[in-house]
């Protein structure tokens, strides 16, 4: 019989049919078209100069690549095919990336490296100074490494003493960056540290990437600690080393940045001391040098006290003299407000006052009477005025008015038209008219 499958049926069998088959496979091709949706999820396409695949990294798998992917870049792939359904597509579901030519970590710390230098913690301007004797010494590094061995040997060889504080950390591994992270922060706060060394020993790329990771770099950046970075051998670099205050080649040379030799640090002591008895004793001679020369100009101190004690009677007399004047000047003083205070009583002020507004109201009535006379004078000449103006008062002379029906005043004959009706206005009344005949003046 023939067998007929719908299109979901038959998209299952190839699914099976390729992911059973071919298993785990490894790609090797070229990035494009590639996608960064806000899932997390990374999509894009696998080809080479033939053919292409879609391909597809999911979340947790992005989160675990040691870079990030570019466009264009050339990578080693494994992962399983697999059936994309709903377009019928086959893809790769990748577990793993790696970029070829070059390796992941490498050039996940150049990647990191300018991103960390693009935000400027490589500047000069962030490095803190070393304290010149440290009060107190913070390492943060592997309690059981070699590291920590020659720290201490060299710092009790060079100035024993110091206070020592270690942090305990691993040193590499998944947990690594954040526990040295932790670390920094913590003894960062501790105020009787003031020099934090983070160490370890040499290694492999990969068992110092710890020391590579963004949220140490971060933990070292912000720390308000002077740090001195001390990873691996003198020709191994680690981001730390660039974003701290210092970088020591070797967890030995740190301790030899750290603290002075004890004999050198007397023996500077022993000469700024020696240089600053000599000042001292410079000073002194000066000093009694100038004492000497105003001790022969100081004079008899007998004549010095008959000197102050002739000014101390004159002071007194001129005393005597301004307080006799100030008396005298208070007493007029006196005198004076207790007249001004006479004339200033309430009952000769309210007399006084009111003397003044009976002077001011007769002012006010005959200012206002002359006012109103004044006023009704000007009106009646502007009565006059305006009478002798008005075009009423020529028909008291005999004189009569024509207008139209709309009130408006016909002077002229040209505004006249044969049978138009208009009113002649006399002194005495009106008249109604109409035009017969239009005889204009040559």
């Amino acid at each position: 019989m023939r067998q007929t499958f719908s299109v979901s049926a038959l998209t299952r069998r190839i699914k099976l049919l390729l992911e059973d088959n071919l298993g785990q496979i490894y790609l090797k091709g070229e990035i494009s078209g590639l996608s960064r949706p806000a899932s997390g999820h990374l999509y894009f396409t696998l080809k080479d100069e033939k053919a292409q695949i879609s391909a597809a990294i999911f979340r947790n798998q992005a989160q675990g690549l040691k870079f990030a992917p570019e466009e264009g870049m050339e990578v080693l792939v494994s992962g399983r095919v697999s059936v994309y359904a709903p377009r019928g597509s086959y893809q790769i579901l990748v577990d793993s990336l790696e970029p070829i030519g070059e390796g992941a970590l490498r050039l996940a710390f150049e990647q990191l490296k300018n991103k960390l230098e693009q935000r400027g913690w490589f500047k000069e301007e962030f490095k803190k100074p070393l304290p010149r004797l440290p009060q107190g010494i913070g390492i943060v590094t592997s309690p059981t490494g070699a590291a920590i061995q020659d720290l201490l040997q060299i710092l009790e060889r060079r100035f024993s003493g110091v206070p020592i504080l270690i942090a305990p950390s691993l040193v590499q591994g998944e947990h690594a960056a954040q526990m040295l992270a932790h670390q920094v922060t913590v003894l960062d706060a501790r105020p009787e540290i003031d020099l934090i060394l983070l160490a370890r020993g040499g290694g492999s790329l990969e068992d110092l990437w710890a020391f590579n990771e963004e949220v140490l770099a971060q933990a070292v950046h912000e720390a308000k600690t002077p740090i001195v970075s001390a990873v691996g051998h003198e020709t191994d670099f680690s981001l730390t080393d660039f974003v701290a205050d210092l970088r020591a080649p070797t967890p030995s040379a740190a301790a030899e940045l750290a603290v002075p030799l004890k004999e050198d640090y007397f023996l500077a002591m022993s000469e700024a001391e020696r240089r600053m008895k000599s000042a001292l004793s410079q000073r002194l001679a000066m000093l009694a040098e100038r004492l000497g020369q105003t001790q022969k100009r100081l004079k008899s101190p007998q004549w010095v006290i008959q000197t102050h004690s002739q000014r101390v009677d004159e002071l007194g007399l001129r005393l005597k003299r301004a307080w006799e004047a100030k008396a005298n000047y208070v007493r007029h003083r006196f005198e004076k407000s207790q007249e001004s205070l006479r004339h200033q009583a309430p009952v000769v002020r309210v007399a006084r006052m009111g003397e003044q507004l009976l002077f001011t109201e007769e002012r006010l009535q005959s200012i206002m009477m002359r006012r109103i006379g004044e006023a009704g004078h000007r009106l009646s000449r502007l009565a006059s005025l305006l009478n002798s103006l008005s075009p009423l008062s020529v028909l008291e002379r005999g004189y009569a008015l024509a207008q139209d029906n709309a009130g408006r005043l016909l002077e002229k004959a040209e505004q006249f038209t044969l049978e138009q009706p208009f009113t002649l206005r006399l002194k005495d009344g009106e008249v109604e008219a109409t035009t017969q005949r239009i005889n204009p003046l040559d």
